[in-house]
């Protein structure tokens, strides 16, 4: 593959994009499909996953690791089942 030398959008910026702890305006609405869902149902077993081999290893300096992906994991799932089903017209 050849590079043509233009900077791509993902090469500007090396960081991730982070979440801000900010709550969110009210009023707005956001819709998720069956399929989004599941996918994210899949993400959330991914974490899960490398959350037990991680345990498995039993070293202690995982702790604050194995804490943090249960509680992130637990939290997406909270919100994901939070989500109000709205009508669509």
């Amino acid at each position: 593959m050849t590079y043509s030398g233009r900077e791509r959008h993902r090469d500007r910026d090396g960081r991730k994009r982070e979440l801000v702890d900010e709550p969110a305006p009210l009023g707005r609405v956001f819709r998720i499909t069956d399929e989004e869902r599941q996918a994210i149902a899949e993400c959330l077993r991914y974490i899960d996953e490398a959350r037990r081999e991680i345990q498995n290893q039993q070293n202690a300096a995982n702790r604050e690791i194995i804490r943090e992906l249960k509680a992130s994991a637990d939290r997406i799932f909270e919100v994901i089942n939070n989500l109000e089903e709205i009508e669509t017209s």
